[in-house]
């Protein structure tokens, strides 16, 4: 395949990702990959002379391809299959983590030690170092199916157990917890951050839904909240509106009647300080959360929100992810059913539900022994 694509200062060059020919030894079916012609012709005419090369024996060395290489054309085959907030994500794991420790070396030099001293680093700068492992993991099963490798080193490698996974399951707030939160949250005084929170916690949706929500999905009569999009950002780095991480993201979430007066404050709110500026925003297409030029927020730039409240006040230090959690844990401790839970949260893996269920009610056992000794007071 020969195409087109964009270098990183913006200009335009070919490439080409061919077969060329099959080993007449190893019966295996070969690839050929370069980068940076002017010109689909003269990309052309490199690969017939490869092939041409091939044919007498003489490209045994040019069978030698760098990681970095393989994972290119991977990621041209990869961003037509997924989302676009995927492959953002899954290019910023690359550049950071995966291409540094593999990208300049030779597919056929890298062995189950050099894949299995990565994942152990991994590991201690990761809850779990699933994420970056799968991504090599996928750029090798590539470079199998371009005939360089025959077998995938990372497929053997083990993930490390770690403590952490425990710690993720405590990034929330118990009850006494979220109530100061609220507490310090009305002391700062500031509307947006008060709504913005107040959502989180009292619907557990995701930030990235929570930002997407416009006024049309708030149905103050119903008293529902609809779940039909998702904040994430395309490869430029701008915040885009996107469909939910998965089907069963996609739903309707009940809302209580305290939430509902805060939502129709915060509407008078906003539509007071846009006018202020001259902006109309009276339509049902506006977005509960908006920057000051009324642009859609970044994902990662609401988390400061949180920094800037642990920073001020003695707040026990969770991610944002961790109001979730907190609305999670606290449905289970009021008795709600698991499936009812499940399908509140958009979980797709009742398992995801499971964990976090069990967790809760660990730390209930916990307490058993001291509840009980001060009802019997002796």
């Amino acid at each position: 395949m020969i195409s087109e694509y964009q270098k990183k200062n913006g200009k335009k060059a070919w490439m080409f990702n061919e077969y060329i020919g099959t080993d007449r030894t190893t019966g295996v079916q070969k690839y050929a990959t370069k980068r940076g012609f002017r010109s689909e012709r003269e990309a052309r005419t490199i690969l017939n002379r490869m092939r041409s090369d091939f044919e007498r024996g003489e490209l045994q060395a040019s069978n030698r391809v760098k990681f970095k290489d393989v994972y290119d054309i991977w990621m041209e085959e990869h961003r037509r299959m997924v989302k676009q907030g995927t492959v953002v994500t899954t290019k910023r794991y690359a550049r950071l983590h995966v291409l540094p420790k593999f990208g300049n070396k030779y597919v056929q030099s890298i062995d189950l030690l050099d894949c299995q001293r990565a994942v152990n680093e991994w590991s201690e700068h990761f809850a779990s170092a699933k994420y970056p492992k799968g991504i090599a993991q996928q750029v090798f099963d590539y470079a199998i199916l371009l005939g360089y490798i025959k077998e995938n080193p990372m497929r053997k490698v083990r993930l490390p157990k770690r403590a952490s996974d425990l710690s993720k399951l405590d990034n929330y707030y118990n009850l006494d917890e979220l109530k100061f939160f609220f507490e310090c949250l009305k002391d700062y005084n500031n509307p947006k951050m008060s709504m913005f929170f107040r959502l989180l916690a009292f619907t557990g949706a995701r930030k990235s839904e929570v930002l997407a929500l416009q006024w049309s999905d708030i149905d103050f009569i119903g008293k529902t909240i609809n779940i039909t999009k998702t904040v994430s950002l395309d490869e430029s780095e701008k915040a885009i509106i996107t469909t939910p991480k998965t089907k069963k993201s996609v739903r309707k979430i009940s809302i209580d009647d305290q939430t509902l007066l805060e939502l129709r404050q915060w509407k008078t709110t906003q539509s007071q300080y846009y006018l202020m500026r001259g902006v109309n925003i009276f339509g049902p297409d506006q977005f509960l959360f908006t920057t000051k030029e009324n642009g859609i927020y970044l994902p990662t730039l609401v988390n400061e929100w949180l920094y800037y409240l642990e920073k001020k006040y003695p707040l026990k230090h969770i991610a944002l992810h961790g109001f979730r959690h907190t609305h999670c844990s606290l449905l289970f401790e009021m008795g709600t059913p698991l499936e009812e839970v499940q399908e509140r949260l958009g979980h797709t893996d009742i398992k995801t539900t499971m964990n976090i269920y069990t967790h809760v009610t660990e730390k209930r056992k916990e307490k058993t022994a001291e509840k009980f000794a001060k009802f019997v007071n002796f």
